[in-house]
């Protein structure tokens, strides 16, 4: 994990033009320079090593030192980056060592760099000394010309007709002036494979044409640019990028796009020029924006540089239901396929035996090698499903080289035999990708912010029964500067991500560690810069003393990670201080995490964490925050929600000058904010929900230019927004009670707010009039992503009584949204019917991702959300006078219905009786990952034929599901091939017995039983169900007895707890 640190140090510190410009101003750029080679050195050796690691211990220790290394220059290179350059010292006598520390710092960098360049000479001796093998690819930076004479040349195999073909289409493009356009290339995967985009070496074709001698000497300017998943088409850090390019300056003093293009003109004049973007991660090309953000930038290409100039796009595929990128509108667009079966099978057997001691004379190993390389491309052939999704992937074939190499010739039999036996589903690669071997592979093939951004996510181990929010690890990757700081585009960014999916199984390794804590001999190695302690509320009471040594000192991440089931019941760890100590030695950590835990109060010696960028102590009994806070000058987070002790910020809060997020919703002690708040010139987002006494905030926030999310819900006693709030025209999520009184105001204040993204309308009763709903023209903001409209109804008999019925559809009808809205929630209308704009037309809605109708008493049918295209979730709630889940709800057209639909959830629904099937030819719910029913007493018949595509069901039952769970309910039969977690919670109808269908769910892998206080026994045949891995049982008040055969079942996990009456 090391590696990843260390492709960033190169690949991104490095050659970044703030570091370039740091190390011009203190005189080191000599000293730095002398130590890049070795790191490339290392760089090239240390995916071999980590492999061989697991087995070797000479090379775990190699490992170590080499990890304690890498985290060493990466601290220092970031102390020179936060280095304040020749800025003025402050004024402050207090401050007065300011420029000793300064000056001491510049006399010292030398010397560190140099004892740096002597440890990392004598990594690169003994690496040489253990015969660790060199990826050549990775030995050189990517940039340098040199890179294609001593490494594409030798290392690319089956590429080379491929460049080819490119170069010859890139040629007979050139004289054609196509309008004053630059020409465009796409070069896209042929296929994609489940959740992880099959990568088919793109980046390394890029590489080549990049590289090529024709291209170097036709273009005048070669611009690469690693997109990744920075929101695709950027316009400022792409144009940045373009003008660094061109000038050789950093050009971080230009803000906006025009300028940025404007700068490129003047100095680009007619010159050729070749763009690369890279890497383009995507979900969907129908992605609202990325048209147009592509429009955008070619209309910025279209006014720089002569006739001939080119862009080549290469992207990678989020998702297995991601069609071709096609957004450039140009004919040309290069489908890359796999390897051939020659060019496959050598590229293995290389992998297999370069670098390595293997016997390559031994004629049986190596028809051994070639028998098996064969069988393997034949399988991956061998069906129709599987043509064209995984053939000649050569990510495989380097795996299992590189298996077969860190194996002995003894035992290739053997391990051959193993990775043949697959599985009927995926042959073979269900198997290969379990090992450790791909996953690495997996990881190196990433770009260095992805790779980063999965790794942090496994070390948070987000999708397993840890509890830490999503909203959490995008905080902790915002302030890491691995996710854009608006919060909509950050949670873009997460989805993301969580497509791809890659689970790291070896994230046990020394550098990014997760540990149990409840003993304190918990050993953390030398190298260890990202930790995750695990706690639950009865092990722990303080942290580990190993925390306050030295041996920690590296550490850049700390996050105190508390069990699901303990945040679910509002339990906090006992850990009640942080040692003195603790701080002390922790001077290089960047992320704090330390919520659900009862700490108090923070020690001075928190100022000593002047690295830290990101603090939470939500959850926490913290009452007060010290002086000493002010110190942390880089901290651009701080989050305090749900601490329901605290309540105040202090005065020295404007210190925090970096300061861009302040999250303190629901911290109910809190009355109000210090006036100084309004000197965070740099704050972004500002979330006070839940503060219900909080009486005002301070004037002048008008002044906060940077503001762009301001968070008041559910802020009762706050009556008001300050004046001046419609000024803050960045505005981009707001809060709004559309009360008679205010309405005024609130129409003011909207027409001002065009660059919104969610708005939440509160007390609509408010609106008396078609015309009211008319002034908010919510149609005109069309940046508006969510939009929340809710009535509000102290007394909800005299809402349904009520003769409002007309008036709230035709101010619904009204408040009819911009086409590009990706959430929609509505909350308590009592119209009968919904607006036509819910109707699935051509574009209406097109591009809605989640929609929410809650208490909707009155409304008689269900909205025709079938056919909209992106929908991954729909909640309805509270529809008393629905009977049938019908056609009304899949609407009217072919193809499948509901095609990305992966939560669906039905709750308080007192006349639900029958789901009927959909009347059309397609699937319905093809990618249906998770079904909850609540409340459903007269469900009683479900007659889906739901399929498998790529995932299996999770179903929730909650409450009352009377007919459901009795002998009257017909439709398990449709669930019993796709339901492999059943979760039954708060059923009082269940008492000695489950519902008999179970007994044929043969996918059934996991069983939870969650308050279901009247169930007395568990059923004998539950052991029969031969797929079932865990029985979960918690909280069964009556609970008595389990079958003799499910206690001595082999396959059965039980975890069982709160059942007061069992006795195991």
């Amino acid at each position: 994990m090391a590696g990843v640190d260390l492709r960033h140090i190169l690949l991104d510190l490095l050659p970044s033009f703030d570091m370039k410009e740091r190390c011009r101003e203190l005189g080191i750029q000599h000293h730095l320079e002398k130590i890049i080679p070795d790191l490339w050195a290392i760089n090239a050796v240390i995916r071999d090593a980590t492999m061989r690691a697991w087995t070797q211990p000479d090379v775990e220790m190699w490992m170590a030192d080499a990890g304690a290394a890498i985290a060493d220059v990466h601290n220092l290179l970031d102390r020179i980056l936060e280095w304040p350059g020749r800025a003025a010292a402050p004024p402050n006598p207090l401050l007065r060592s300011f420029l000793s520390i300064r000056v001491a710092f510049r006399l010292s960098i030398p010397q560190e760099l140099k004892e740096m360049g002597l440890r990392l000479k004598e990594l690169v001796l003994w690496g040489s000394a253990l015969d660790l093998r060199k990826e050549m690819m990775d030995a050189m930076d990517p940039c340098d010309e040199e890179y294609s004479f001593f490494v594409l040349g030798d290392e690319v195999v089956g590429r080379d007709e491929d460049r080819d073909n490119i170069i010859e289409i890139l040629q007979q493009n050139q004289s054609s002036s196509n309008n004053g356009e630059p020409f465009v290339i796409v070069i896209h995967d042929e296929w994609s494979f489940g959740s992880f985009p099959i990568s088919t070496g793109k980046t390394t074709l890029g590489r080549m044409i990049y590289h090529h001698p024709w291209v170097r000497q036709h273009f005048h300017h070669r611009i690469w640019v690693d997109v990744s998943i920075d929101l695709s088409f950027d316009q400022v850090s792409i144009g940045r990028e373009f003008a660094r390019s061109i000038t050789g300056d950093s050009c971080d003093h230009l803000q906006s796009h025009q300028a940025i293009w404007l700068l490129v003109n003047e100095r680009l004049g007619q010159r050729r020029y070749l763009l690369i973007l890279n890497d383009i991660l995507y979900y969907d090309d129908t992605e609202e924006g990325l048209k147009d953000k592509w429009d955008q930038l070619k209309h910025n290409l279209l006014h720089v540089g002569g006739i001939g100039s080119t862009v080549i796009i290469t992207t990678k595929r989020a998702s297995e239901y991601s069609g071709p990128l096609d957004i450039s509108g140009s004919k040309d667009s290069f489908s890359l396929h796999g390897l051939s079966e020659d060019d496959w099978i050598k590229l293995f057997m290389r992998e297999t035996f370069i670098g390595s001691a293997q016997d390559k004379e031994n004629t049986c190993s190596i028809n051994l090698l070639l028998q098996f390389a064969e069988q393997q491309y034949e399988t991956l052939t061998d069906k129709t499903i599987y043509d064209n999704i995984i053939k000649g992937f050569p990510l495989l074939a380097k795996t299992l080289g590189s298996i077969f190499r860190d194996t002995e010739v003894i035992r290739w039999q053997e391990v051959a035999y193993d990775l043949s036996c697959h599985s009927d589903v995926w042959p073979p690669y269900s198997n290969v990708r379990r090992h450790q071997h791909f996953e690495l592979m997996s990881l190196q093939n990433l770009s260095t912010k992805l790779a980063r951004l999965e790794l942090y996510g496994s070390l948070c181990n987000l999708d397993q029964s840890s509890y830490l929010k999503e909203e959490d690890y995008m905080l902790m990757m915002i302030a890491e500067d691995l996710m854009p700081q608006q919060s909509f585009d950050a949670e873009k960014m997460y989805r993301l991500i969580r497509e791809i999916e890659l689970q790291f199984a070896m994230l046990d390794s020394d550098y990014y560690m997760r540990t149990r804590i409840g003993q304190d001999s918990i050993r953390i190695p030398k190298q260890c810069c990202h930790l995750c302690l695990l706690v639950n509320s009865d092990d722990a009471f303080t942290f580990p003393t190993a925390l306050s040594t030295g041996a920690t000192k590296r550490l850049r991440t700390l996050i105190l990670q508390t069990e699901e089931e303990m945040a679910e019941n509002d339990q906090k760890c006992q850990i009640t201080e942080i040692p003195s100590a603790m701080f002390t030695n922790l001077i290089h950590l960047r992320i704090l995490h330390l919520s659900h835990c009862r700490i108090q109060r923070l020690p001075n010696t928190i100022a000593r964490l002047v690295s830290l960028r990101y603090l939470n102590l939500s959850y926490t009994e913290i009452q007060s925050l010290p002086k000493y806070l002010s110190n942390l000058q880089n901290l651009k987070i701080l989050k305090l929600a749900h601490c329901e002790e605290f309540r105040k910020l202090p005065e020295s809060i404007h210190k925090l000058r970096k300061l861009q997020i302040l999250k303190l919703a629901y911290c109910q002690k809190l009355r109000m904010l210090p006036e100084s708040i309004i000197a965070l010139t740099n704050l972004q987002e500002l979330d006070v929900e839940g503060c219900q006494w909080l009486v005002k905030l301070p004037q002048g926030l008008d002044s906060m230019k940077k503001l762009t999310i301001l968070n008041v819900d559910k802020c009762v006693s706050l009556t008001r927004l300050p004046h001046g709030i419609g000024q803050l025209t960045n505005f981009q999520k707001l809060s709004m009670y559309a009360t008679a009184d205010s309405l005024a105001s609130v129409i003011l204040e909207l027409q001002s707010l065009v660059n919104l993204k969610e708005l939440r309308l509160k007390k609509l009763n408010g609106l008396s009039s078609v015309e009211d709903a008319r002034a908010l023209k919510l149609q005109d903001k069309i940046f508006l992503k969510c939009l929340a409209l809710c009535w509000e109804w102290w007394d909800m008999e005299v809402a349904l009584v009520s003769d409002a019925t007309l008036l709230h559809e035709q101010v619904l009808e009204n408040l009819q949204p911009n086409l590009a809205l990706e959430k929609l929630e509505i909350v308590s209308y009592m119209g009968k019917k919904l607006s036509s704009w819910m109707a699935c037309k051509k574009e209406h809605l097109w591009h809605l991702r989640e929609i929410k109708l809650v208490n909707l008493r009155k409304c008689e049918r269900l909205p025709p959300l079938g056919q909209l295209p992106g929908l991954e979730t729909v909640e309805i709630s509270g529809m008393d006078s629905i009977s049938a889940v019908d056609d009304a709800f899949y609407g009217d057209c072919d193809g499948d219905t509901f095609p990305r639909l992966e939560t669906l959830i039905f709750s308080e629904m007192p006349m639900l009786e029958r789901w009927l099937k959909a009347k059309g030819e397609g699937d319905v719910f093809p990618v249906l990952g998770t079904l909850i029913l609540i409340q459903c007493p007269k469900f009683k018949e479900f007659d889906v034929p739901l399929i498998r595509r790529w995932s299996f069901l999770r179903l929730e039952l909650w409450l009352n599901n009377d007919k459901l769970l009795s002998s009257e309910f017909g439709g398990w039969q449709n669930l019993v091939h796709v339901t492999t977690e059943l979760e039954i919670t708060g059923c009082e109808e269940l008492r000695c017995f489950l519902p008999q269908g179970i007994k044929h769910f043969n996918h059934l892998f996991r069983l939870e039983i969650i308050r279901c206080n009247n169930l007395i026994s568990l059923p004998d045949w539950l052991a029969e169900l031969k797929s079932l891995e865990h029985l979960i049982v918690r909280d069964c008040a009556m609970l008595s007895f389990i079958p003799e055969r499910l206690k001595q079942s082999p396959h059965i996990y039980m975890n069982i707890k709160g059942c007061p009456k069992l006795q195991l």
